[in-house]
């Protein structure tokens, strides 16, 4: 593959670009309260679209787009619904967790428990979690921007791994949240765009739908040809509802917020732009697999793949230089979230733990010695990545939901259940969904319903065991 000059240096301006960004943020982080969470200081408008760009990723832009190729528009059914309708439920127990003000999910679960072991308990499914999402946004960045520019994936993977782990290093949520800033309206405002376009260049919305189903009827069936049975998308509903209430990087936003309000308000604006958003992108999807097909430029195996070829291969070169940056920008501003997470969740949940007391300078090193080894590994992985990027996307949901959902939510509001019980539930949720997946299930059960169902079970059983025998809640001090 020749290297495309135009498209590399439009790459690289962009890589210096955030990386000034994480310089002059490493100016702005004075302390760790700064680095974790910008020192509880993030007004509506900056937590808002940081929330939006954290949430928009590789998964979104190419993951979904190629999905809506390989499966039509079941997506939208399947897992965006699950998103969305996560976002407006977590509006109304918004306050509950601000109220609580701490700065990780594993705080909240030492409180919950009243068990400081809670915490690195917690902390390593979060790791789980976040490590994977590094993963595939790196295998998205990379596929990206080696089809793109002509330089070698076993190059790319580390020269974009080096930058989002060099930027968040240096500023911590400082630099993460202005880089989200940016790139969360470059992203909207492009994708919004290139809906138009293909609007445009195929005629109309109903044009594309008419040609979409032509290829096949299934591409706008709700549950696709077969791609959802009712209970599997029970599961999936499940699972990516449940991603919403459990991911560190949102428990981490909420807690940088400077009041309730502002923690009100960005779920609410944040929640409506992504719903246009993942509207116009599903749309998207449909017009550019219509566009593929038209231009002779449809049937390569891997689906993750159409985005990038209609970019390269489709739009004109103006138009594709604007679109490749919305998609970095996405990719980016989920990366650093997830990268910066690491960080906070290795020194805050596991070293804090082990060192007791740590101070604040020691805590601030492990948190970047912390980001540094998170990102690296995760740059070796994605160099040989264990699946697609909605099959890895797909299982950390499965992961998340049933170690966190039931035990954790169901005991904000269940003051009397006993903290071993939580804790064994999260134990029992995670190891049940996790390995009923990884198994390949079986009689058609998701592996969600499995994680939390065993979850709630354990935690029913974990209740009447320890709740009369020394098992349940403790005082712990809860500081920040």
């Amino acid at each position: 593959m020749a290297v495309n000059e135009f498209y590399l240096g439009t790459f690289i301006v962009y890589l210096l670009i955030v990386l000034g960004i994480g310089a002059w943020g490493y100016t702005k982080t004075t302390d760790v309260a700064d680095f974790w969470v910008y020192g509880k200081r993030l007004g509506p408008w900056l937590a808002t679209w940081s929330y939006v760009a954290n949430f928009v990723s590789a998964v979104s832009v190419i993951g979904f787009i190629g999905s809506v190729y390989g499966g039509g528009y079941s997506i939208l059914t399947g897992i965006v619904l699950g998103l969305m309708l996560g976002i407006s439920a977590l509006y109304f127990v918004v306050h509950k967790v601000r109220e609580l003000d701490h700065v990780t999910f594993p705080d909240i679960i030492r409180d919950l428990t009243g068990r400081e072991i809670a915490r690195p308990i917690a902390a390593v499914p979060l790791l789980a979690n976040a490590w994977v999402y590094l993963i595939m946004q790196l295998v998205g960045a990379s596929l990206l921007v080696t089809t793109i520019t002509g330089v070698p994936y076993r190059y790319m993977i580390w020269v974009i791994g080096f930058v989002f782990v060099a930027y968040t290093v240096m500023g911590g949520l400082v630099s993460v949240a202005w880089t989200d800033l940016i790139q969360g309206t470059v992203m909207v405002t492009t994708v919004l765009a290139a809906l138009v376009f293909i609007i445009i260049d195929q005629g109309s919305l109903a044009a594309i739908n008419t040609q979409f189903t032509q290829l096949s009827a299934a591409n706008t069936m709700p549950l696709g040809d077969g791609a959802y049975t009712l209970l599997g998308l029970a599961g999936s509903l499940v699972a990516f509802f449940g991603t919403i209430f459990t991911a560190q990087g949102t428990i981490i936003r909420i807690n940088a917020t400077k009041d309730i309000r502002t923690a009100k308000i960005h779920l609410a604006f944040g929640g409506l732009i992504l719903s246009v958003f993942y509207s116009a992108l599903i749309l998207l999807g449909g017009g550019v697999t219509v566009a593929l097909n038209n231009a002779g430029l449809a049937g390569f195996e891997n689906v993750d793949q159409a985005f990038p070829i209609f970019i390269t291969d489709y739009l004109p070169t103006g138009i594709g230089i604007v679109v490749i940056l919305a998609v970095m920008s996405a990719i980016l501003s989920t990366t650093d979230t997830r990268l910066h997470s690491t960080g906070v969740t290795t020194a805050r949940d596991i070293y804090d733990w082990y060192a007791d007391d740590a101070s604040d300078q020691q805590l601030m090193k492990v948190s970047r010695i912390a980001t540094i080894f998170w990102g690296v590994t995760a740059t070796a992985m994605a160099v040989n990545p264990p699946g697609t990027i909605i099959t890895l996307y797909t299982f950390r949901a499965i992961l998340l939901t049933s170690a966190f959902l039931i035990p954790i939510y169901l005991g904000l509001y269940w003051t009397g259940v006993a903290g071993n019980a939580i804790i064994a539930s999260i134990v029992v949720g995670t190891l049940l969904g996790v390995g009923w997946d990884l198994s390949g299930g079986f009689l058609g059960v998701p592996a969600t319903f499995m994680g939390v169902g065993g979850a709630f079970v354990a935690l029913l059983i974990g209740h009447l065991v320890w709740s009369d025998s020394g098992g349940g809640r403790t005082s712990v001090a809860a500081g920040d």
